[in-house]
């Protein structure tokens, strides 16, 4: 923000103050640079991991639900960790990490609650837990087996996480391959981010 000092004659006093710029100039609400856990480590190896800062509609949460979530934040960013591009469907194993900012906590409430929403329409696939981290938290394990019409084995995790106007997500899916992160370490990650966000999420 740049401030601007005037000095005003007053009752034959000089009086210095400080002007500040008009609301409209005030930097809009984003996600700084390297905000992200795993960010930094995501600029460097530009062959694992796939950093997108668009408008994507999709959430990477487990959906057992067709329908669409709503896109009313205001800024986002995607970190996608791939071990080995270019593998086959069948040994695919990935991980991410995702912010969500909003205009107000309320808009971000809306975003938790259709997790929730979508969970419940999962029946027995999924393990719903509760964690106490941030304002508000919710996170699932979710296997499909093996069958005729599924030939390929999935398991998918995540935990969401919310502080304020914003939400963080740490998932992991993997095919017939082995998990390359664990349910406890994004726990930790979503500890560690939720400790993070109120520097953008006004709170």
């Amino acid at each position: 923000m740049t401030l601007k000092k005037i000095t005003l004659l007053t009752g034959g006093a000089l009086i210095t103050a400080l002007l500040l710029p008009p609301a409209a100039a005030l930097a809009a609400p984003s996600i700084p640079k390297n905000f992200l856990l795993y960010e930094k480590e995501a600029r460097k190896d530009t062959k694992h991991w796939y950093l997108n800062q668009g408008n994507l509609i999709e959430v990477s949460n487990i959906q057992c639900s067709n329908a669409k979530l709503k896109k009313d934040w205001i800024a986002r960013r995607d970190l996608t960790f791939d071990p080995h591009p270019g593998g086959g469907e069948k040994t695919s194993a990935e991980r991410g990490e995702q912010v969500f900012l909003f205009t107000d906590a309320s808009a971000a409430e809306k975003l938790m609650t259709q997790f929730s929403t979508r969970l419940a329409k999962c029946g027995k696939r999924v393990k719903v837990i509760d964690p106490s981290i941030g304002d508000d938290a919710i996170g699932a394990t979710m296997f499909d087996k093996k069958t005729k019409t599924n030939v390929v084995p999935q398991t998918q995790r995540f935990i969401a996480v919310r502080k304020g106007a914003a939400v963080a997500l740490y998932w992991d899916l993997h095919n017939d391959a082995p998990a390359i992160t664990t349910m406890a370490r994004h726990q930790s990650d979503a500890a560690k981010m939720a400790a993070k966000l109120c520097r953008i999420a006004g709170c």
